[in-house]
């Protein structure tokens, strides 16, 4: 690719964020967003069972990479 056509995209990706930030800016108050970003502090446990598969599926995907 060549770095002519990269900026073109990276710009075109610029324009699509911003226009999707736009998009959520009008369809909610900043109430509305500030109330649904308070559940990032919320503690949250994760199921055991799940945990120990994400772990499990991680480790090897990183066994895998440094195997190439």
């Amino acid at each position: 690719m060549s770095a002519r056509r990269k900026l073109l995209g990276e710009a075109g990706d610029a324009v699509r964020e911003a226009g999707v930030i736009g998009e959520i800016a009008a369809e909610f108050s900043t109430e509305e967003l500030l109330e649904f970003l308070e559940a990032d502090q919320l503690p949250v446990e994760a199921d055991p069972e799940f945990r120990e598969r994400l772990r499990r599926e991680l480790w090897a995907l990183v066994q895998s990479l440094t195997k190439r």
